[in-house]
C-alpha cells in the first residue's frame, strides 16, 4: 500500500490520470481535437512525470490516448484560450514535455492506440519504450506549419537514422504501424485490441530489472544524445513563415511561402558568374 490516491489531477480538462501500482497512466481524452494537446495538456503531461520521478513507489509513467488517436500534437486553436490553468506566456520557452520525459530517472512509455503527429509523435521519440497498435500511423507534419522542429532534429536521425529521418520529415509522409516498427520508431507493434494487456506485460518484464541499474543506465544513453536547440525552436514561432503557414492551414489553403530578400545586394554580385552575359545586338 503506496497511500497515494488512485486519481491523479494533472490540471488539465483533456488529461486523465490513474495510479495503478507503480504506474502512473495518463490518457489523452479530446475526441473532438483528434486529441490535440493544449498547453494545459502539456503542463499536465510535465506534471505527471515529476510525480512518478518525485514518488518512490512509481517507477513507470505510461502514456496513451483515447479511442482511435493517440495524440495530434499541439492545438494551434488554444493559444488564446481564457479557461487555461498553466500560463503559457512565461512558461513558452519551457511549454513542452519532451525534454523531461527523457530526463526523469523513471521509465516513460507511450502506447501508442492510433494517429500519432507532431508533438504526439515527440513524445514518443523522447519516451523510453514503445509500443504501438497495429492501427497506429506516425507523421512530421512541422515544416508545412513552417516550424523549426528541434525536438525532432536532435532525436530522430538518432533512432531511424539521417536518411530515413530526412524521407519523414521533409517529405510529410505517413508511415504506417508496421513501417514504424521496420524504422525503429516503435519498438513492437501488437493487435490494437491486445495492447493495453501487452503494455501491461512488458512492465511486467521490465520489473524483472533493478530500479536503480534502469536510472543509470537512461542516464548514460541520454550522454550519447545531441542537446536541443531550444531557443531556435522558438525563434521559428511567430515568423512571417510560420504565420503564413498557420494562416493557410486553418484556412484550408496551400501556403504562400515569403520570400527573403535580405541578401539580394550580394546574391546580385554573384549572379554574372553564372547568367549569360547581356547580348549586345
Amino acid at each position: 500500500m503506496t497511500g497515494l490516491p488512485v486519481e491523479v489531477d494533472l490540471a488539465a480538462e483533456e488529461l486523465s490520470a490513474r495510479i495503478d501500482g507503480d504506474t502512473l497512466t495518463v490518457t489523452i481524452d479530446r475526441p473532438q481535437k483528434r486529441n490535440a494537446l493544449t498547453a494545459d495538456g502539456y503542463h499536465g503531461i510535465k506534471r505527471a512525470a515529476m510525480i512518478v520521478a518525485d514518488e518512490p513507489a512509481l517507477n513507470f509513467l505510461v502514456i496513451t490516448g483515447a479511442g482511435d488517436v493517440f495524440c495530434a500534437g499541439g492545438d494551434m486553436n488554444a493559444v488564446g484560450n481564457p479557461e487555461r490553468r498553466w500560463d503559457a506566456f512565461t512558461d513558452a520557452y519551457d511549454a513542452t514535455p519532451f525534454e523531461t520525459l527523457g530526463k526523469i530517472p523513471k521509465l516513460v512509455v507511450c502506447a501508442v492506440n492510433g494517429l500519432a503527429l507532431g508533438g504526439g509523435l515527440v513524445m514518443t521519440l523522447y519516451a523510453d519504450l514503445v509500443i504501438a497498435s497495429e492501427q497506429a500511423r506516425f507523421r512530421v507534419p512541422d515544416l508545412t506549419r513552417g516550424v523549426y522542429e528541434a525536438f525532432v532534429a536532435a532525436r530522430i536521425p538518432q533512432r531511424i537514422g539521417t536518411l530515413r529521418a530526412n524521407h519523414l520529415v521533409y517529405g510529410n509522409d505517413w508511415v504506417e504501424a508496421a513501417e514504424a516498427e521496420r524504422l525503429g520508431l516503435v519498438g513492437k507493434v501488437v493487435p490494437h485490441d491486445d495492447l493495453a494487456a501487452e503494455t501491461a506485460a512488458l512492465l511486467d518484464r521490465v520489473r524483472n530489472t533493478g530500479p536503480a541499474a534502469r536510472a543509470a543506465m537512461k542516464r548514460e544513453m541520454a550522454r550519447a544524445l545531441p542537446p536541443v536547440d531550444v531557443a531556435g525552436y522558438w525563434s521559428s514561432m511567430g515568423t512571417a513563415e510560420q504565420i503564413e503557414a498557420f494562416t493557410a492551414f486553418l484556412q484550408k489553403r496551400a501556403p504562400e511561402w515569403p520570400v527573403s530578400t535580405d541578401r539580394d545586394g550580394f546574391v546580385s554580385t554573384r549572379r554574372p558568374a553564372w547568367t549569360p552575359a547581356p547580348s549586345s545586338s
